[in-house]
C-alpha cells in the first residue's frame, strides 16, 4: 500500500513520465548534433584534402574527428529518422565533391574510354604508343602504366556504358552519390534510420565516394538488395527449408530466391570476391530444396558473371588467368594484416596465391558449416580482409554488407581507425619504398582484431557458433 501511495502522489513530472521525456529529448536531440558535427567536418575537411602539403594533414585529421564524432553519436539514432539520415548523407557527400578524384576512379574511367574507342585495354597498357593520343588532364593520375586492365569484365561493361553518355570525369562522382543515397535508403527501408545511419553517416564512406569516387557502390547496391530480399524473405521465414515448404522454386517464395540471386549475381559481376556468396546460396538451396532448385537458382546467380567474361572472351580475347581481385593482386603503398605480420617474422614476401588458396579452404568450410547467410558473409568478408594482401582503406566498405544490419562493430570501429592510413600516405608516400611503421599498423588493425573476436564469442555465446536464431 505504502508503494502504491508513492506512485499516485507523485507530480505531474514524476519519474516515470521524466524518464519518458527525457528519452524523448535524448531521441530528438542527439541525432541533431550528430548531424551537425558531420556536417561541420565535411564542409571543414574539404579545405585540407590536399595532403601534398604537409600543415594539411593535421587539419584534415582534426576535420575528419568532427565526422567520427558525429558518427559515434549517431549510433543512438532514432529509429524513424529517415528523413535526416537522408539529408545528412545527401549533403555531406555533394560537399566532398571538390575533393581531387582518386587514382581508382581515374584508372577505370582511362580504361573504359579506351575500351569506348574500340581498342582492348586487356591487351595495352595507358602507357601504349598507340593511346598517346587519348591522354588527358588526368593522365598523370592513371594508376599502373604499364599494365594492362585488370577488373573484371562486368564492371568494364557498366563504364563503357556510362562512357555512352558523355565525358563522365566531371559527373562521375555525382553519379556514385546517387547511387549511394538509394543504398542508404534500402538499408533504411529494411532496419531503419538507426541502423542506416551506421552507413549513411560513416566517414570513411562519405570521404571515399563523395571525395575520392571509389565506386564500391556500384556492386554494393544489387547485391545488398539481392542480400536483403533473402535475409528478410528466407532467414527470418526458417531458412532454406521455407522454399521447399512453401512449393518448391516455382512458388512466390521461390521466385523471390531467384530474384535474389539475380541481384547478387549482378554485384558479383563486378567485384569477384562477392562470388562465394553466390556459391553458399546455391549450394543450401541444392541441398535443402533439391536439384531442380539448386539448378534453377544457379542459373540466375551465374547469368550475369558467365554472360559478361563470355562477351570479354568473344569481343575481347580476354586471358581470364590475368583477372584476380584486386584485394590478391599487386598494388602500391597499400596495407594488410596476416601477410604483413608474416613477413615481418620470416623477413621475406609470400606470394598472394599462397594467402587466396588458403582463403578459398576457408571458404569451402564456411559453405558448409554456417546455416545463415549473414553469419557467413559475416566470417568470409572478415577473413577476406585479414588475409588480403593488398588492403586500402576502401576496402572496409565491402563489411557494410552485414554490418549495416546487425550493427557489428567490426565495420564501425575499422572504419574509425582505417583513416590513420591518410595521414600515413602523406608521411611516408613520398619515399620510394612504402612501409608505413608498425605503430601506425596497430593503429589500424588492432580495433579490426578486438571487434572481430567480439563478434565472434558474441556469436558462440549467444546463438551458437553457426546455427542461425530464427
Amino acid at each position: 500500500m505504502r508503494r502504491n501511495s508513492a506512485i499516485l502522489n507523485q507530480p505531474s513530472g514524476g519519474s516515470s513520465r521524466g524518464s519518458f521525456y527525457r528519452t524523448k529529448r535524448r531521441d530528438f536531440v542527439l541525432p541533431f548534433l550528430a548531424a551537425a558535427l558531420v556536417l561541420l567536418g565535411s564542409f571543414r575537411l574539404v579545405g585540407f584534402s590536399d595532403l601534398g602539403f604537409a600543415e594539411n594533414v593535421s587539419k584534415f585529421q582534426i576535420s575528419f574527428g568532427f565526422i567520427a564524432l558525429g558518427y559515434l553519436l549517431s549510433w543512438h539514432f532514432a529509429k524513424r529518422l529517415t528523413w535526416l539520415m537522408l539529408l545528412v548523407a545527401a549533403v555531406a557527400r555533394i560537399a566532398m565533391l571538390p575533393v581531387e578524384t582518386g587514382d581508382l576512379l581515374n584508372r577505370r574511367l582511362w580504361d573504359s574510354k579506351i575500351l569506348a574507342a574500340e581498342h582492348n585495354p586487356y591487351e595495352l597498357a595507358p602507357s601504349a604508343d598507340r593511346l598517346v593520343p587519348f591522354r588527358g588532364d588526368h593522365w598523370e593520375s592513371v594508376r599502373d602504366k604499364d599494365r594492362p586492365s585488370r577488373y573484371l569484365p562486368g564492371l568494364l561493361w557498366v563504364y563503357s556504358a556510362f562512357d555512352e553518355l558523355g565525358d563522365p570525369q566531371n559527373w562521375f562522382k555525382s553519379l556514385l552519390v546517387v547511387f549511394d543515397l538509394a543504398l542508404c535508403l534500402l538499408f533504411a527501408l529494411r532496419f531503419g534510420a538507426d541502423r542506416a545511419a551506421l552507413y549513411a553517416w560513416n566517414p570513411l564512406v562519405i570521404y571515399a565516394v563523395g571525395g575520392l569516387g571509389i565506386d564500391y557502390c556500384l556492386y554494393l547496391l544489387p547485391f545488398v538488395a539481392g542480400y536483403l530480399i533473402w535475409e528478410f524473405w528466407i532467414d527470418q521465414k526458417g531458412g532454406v527449408s521455407a522454399i521447399k515448404a512453401s512449393g518448391g522454386i516455382g512458388s512466390a517464395l521461390g521466385q523471390l530466391v531467384c530474384v535474389a540471386a539475380l541481384l547478387m549475381g549482378i554485384g558479383a559481376a563486378m567485384n569477384v570476391l562477392m562470388v562465394p556468396g553466390l556459391l553458399w546460396l546455391i549450394w543450401h538451396v541444392l541441398k535443402r530444396s533439391g536439384i531442380r532448385a539448386g539448378l534453377v537458382t544457379l542459373v540466375f546467380a551465374a547469368a550475369p558473371l558467365v554472360l559478361s567474361l563470355m562477351w570479354a572472351s568473344i569481343s575481347l580475347n580476354v586471358d581470364f588467368s590475368k583477372i584476380i581481385a584486386p584485394e590478391f593482386g599487386p598494388g602500391e603503398r597499400s596495407i594488410s594484416l596476416i601477410p604483413a605480420m608474416i613477413s615481418f617474422v620470416t623477413g621475406f614476401q609470400i606470394s598472394p596465391i599462397f594467402f587466396l588458396s588458403i582463403l578459398c579452404l576457408a571458404t569451402v568450410w564456411m559453405v558448409h558449416a554456417c546455416e545463415s547467410l549473414e553469419r557467413f558473409m559475416s566470417f568470409y568478408l572478415v577473413w577476406t580482409i585479414a588475409l588480403a594482401t593488398t588492403v586500402y582503406p576502401w576496402s572496409i566498405l565491402m563489411l557494410a554488407i552485414v554490418g549495416v544490419g546487425q550493427g557489428n562493430y567490426v565495420f564501425r570501429v575499422t572504419s574509425l581507425s582505417m583513416f590513420a592510413y591518410f595521414g600515413a600516405y602523406r608521411i611516408f608516400g613520398d619515399t620510394d619504398v612504402w612501409s608505413m611503421p608498425w605503430t601506425l599498423q596497430v593503429l589500424i588493425w588492432l580495433p579490426f582484431l578486438i571487434a572481430a573476436c567480439h563478434y565472434t564469442i558474441g556469436s558462440r555465446t549467444k546463438h551458437g557458433f553457426y546455427v542461425h536464431r530464427f
